[in-house]
C-alpha cells in the first residue's frame, strides 16, 4: 500500500541502492516521499533505480557511481556530497559483496572488509556533519549478516593465513556490531542528534549470491533457502521501521531479522570500549590516505 508523501523536506542516501536489499529500501524511502541518493558500482542499474524511485514517489533521485571497496571513492563520493547537500537525514549502509576468494583491493585491504565494513566507517565519518545539520535526529542504519559469534583478527586483516569466505564474512558482522555500539556511544556523550542501528539480516534471496564460491552457490538453495529464506523486500520492511518509526529511537542499537524482527541484546564483549576503540584505532589506520 503507498505510503503518504509525508517526507518530501528529508534526504536519504543508500549505498548498494541499485540492487537487493538497499533497492527495496530505497524504493520504500521513495514511496514516502523521500529525496534519495543511491550508490552503487553499476551505471546500467543506476540509472534503472532512479526511473524506478521516481515512479515509486521519491521527490527526487540521483544515482551516483562508486566502487566502495575502494576507500579513496569512498572519500571523493563524500566530498561531493559535503559540497552540494545543506544536511542529510538518512545514512543506509547496504552495499555488500560476499567474495569467495580472498581479493585484495588497489588499496592493499581485503575486499570483503574493505567494502563490507571499512567504507562506512570513512562515510559515516565524513558524512556525519551533514547528519548533525539536521532539524530532527538523523539517522544512520547498518545492514550486516546474521553472524553474532565472529571475531577481528587485528593481527591479520587481511586474512592472509586462512581465508574462507565464513570467516570473512564473520568477522565483517563483528566489526560492523562493534563499530555501531561504539558510534553510539560517542555520538550520545557529544549530545549529536543522530540515532544509530545496525539491522542483521539472515538468508536473503539477492545478487550478492553471484560471488559464492560453488559449494555455497550449491548448498544455499537445497539447505538455507527451504527453511531460512526470505524475501529482500520483506527485510526491507523492517529496516524502513528502524529509519522512519519514532518507535526505535530507543530501544537500542542491534536488531535483527531472520525469520522476524527482533531487538538485539548487545553481548558484553562487544559494548567494550577498549574493543571499540581498537577497532576504531585500526580504521582510521586502514583508511589513511595514501
Amino acid at each position: 500500500m503507498p505510503h503518504k508523501n509525508d517526507r518530501t523536506d528529508r534526504i536519504a542516501l543508500v549505498t548498494g541502492g541499485t540492487d537487493g536489499i538497499g533497492k527495496e529500501i530505497a524504493l520504500g524511502l521513495a514511496r514516502r516521499g523521500y529525496r534519495l541518493i543511491v550508490i552503487g558500482r553499476d551505471v546500467e542499474k543506476g540509472s534503472r533505480a532512479e526511473n524506478d524511485m521516481i515512479a515509486s514517489g521519491a521527490t527526487s533521485a540521483r544515482f551516483l557511481q562508486a566502487d566502495l571497496g575502494v576507500i579513496e571513492q569512498a572519500r571523493t563520493l563524500a566530498t561531493l556530497l559535503t559540497n552540494s547537500l545543506r544536511a542529510l537525514d538518512v545514512l543506509v549502509h547496504s552495499a555488500g559483496v560476499a567474495l569467495g576468494t580472498r581479493q585484495l583491493t588497489t588499496e592493499g585491504i581485503e575486499r570483503n572488509f574493505a567494502t563490507n565494513y571499512l567504507s562506512r566507517f570513512v562515510l559515516t565519518q565524513e558524512l556525519l556533519p551533514l547528519l548533525e545539520r539536521c532539524d530532527r535526529a538523523a539517522r544512520i542504519l547498518l545492514i550486516s549478516g546474521a553472524a553474532r559469534s565472529g571475531k577481528i583478527y587485528f593481527d591479520d586483516i587481511n586474512l592472509t593465513e586462512h581465508f574462507l569466505l565464513p570467516r570473512a564474512l564473520m568477522q565483517v558482522c563483528k566489526a560492523n556490531d562493534v563499530f555501531a555500539l561504539t558510534l553510539a556511544r560517542r555520538l550520545a556523550e557529544t549530545r549529536a542528534n543522530v540515532d544509530v542501528a545496525c539491522l542483521k539480516v539472515g538468508v536473503v534471496k539477492t545478487n550478492i549470491r553471484k560471488e559464492f564460491p560453488r559449494w555455497l552457490k550449491w548448498l544455499a538453495p537445497l539447505l538455507f533457502d527451504p527453511l531460512l529464506a526470505q524475501p529482500a523486500s520483506v527485510v526491507a520492511d523492517s529496516a524502513l521501521r528502524l529509519i522512519d518509526s519514532d518507535q526505535f529511537e530507543s530501544a537500542g542499537v542491534l536488531f535483527s531479522h531472520i525469520l522476524r524482527f527482533k531487538p538485539l541484546r548487545a553481548k558484553p564483549d562487544l559494548a567494550d570500549p577498549d574493543l571499540g576503540s581498537r577497532l576504531w584505532a585500526l580504521s582510521e589506520r586502514l583508511a589513511e590516505p595514501s
